[in-house]
């Protein structure tokens, strides 16, 4: 009798682990369409049983992490962009809320150089009139938010903040999203 238990019982946990795999498999369908195209040590992580669709971006390549907002519904389509000689490493993100969202990381020489002194030399410099300047923190983290009135770059904010040795920059559509994922991120 006591037989017949311990075989049914391992019998109804293998089918409820076989089919709590083929749902977590089919679940993370997207995920694995999102990470094709990105290299090694770049990856969209999804949580492992997919209650709310919670999904996270994790770039051991630039290192750094953070939470997808859950406004954006999940993410459409993610860029990753190698450095180049001219251009700093990042990402693009298209959103299935239609929001756009890039990091780029400028890793320093120097760490001793300072967050406003960069910016000023590398970004303000190139079209001096038409930015505008605002410093901010978000949970302790110095911030340089750039945003412009000229027509073409209207509207889209640039947050710039240093960490260790590393600037990153960081723009999209949405300044809230820009501050909850500077904020809430691992940088």
């Amino acid at each position: 009798m006591k037989k017949k238990i311990i075989i049914i019982i391992s019998i109804v946990l293998i089918l409820v682990a076989g089919g709590g795999f083929f749902w977590w498999n089919g679940n993370q369908k997207d995920v694995r369409e999102l990470n094709k195209n990105l290299p090694e040590g770049m990856r969209v992580v999804k949580n492992l049983f997919g209650f709310g669709n919670e999904y996270k971006v994790v770039d051991k390549i630039d290192g750094y992490e953070f939470k997808v907002p859950k406004e954006w519904r999940g993410m459409k389509k993610i860029t990753y962009y190698e450095q180049t000689k001219t251009e700093a490493p990042g990402i693009s993100i298209d959103t299935q809320s239609g929001d756009l969202f890039g990091i780029g990381v400028v890793k320093l020489e120097n760490e001793q150089i300072s967050l406003e002194s960069w910016t000023q030399e590398r970004i303000i410099k190139s079209i001096p009139s038409h930015w505008k300047i605002e410093k901010q923190f978000l949970n302790d983290i110095e911030t340089i938010k750039l945003w412009s009135e000229k027509q073409s770059l209207s509207g889209i904010p640039l947050y710039f903040f240093k960490k260790d040795s590393k600037i990153y920059n960081i723009s999209g559509t949405s300044e809230d999203f820009i501050r909850y994922i500077i904020a809430n991120g691992k940088w």
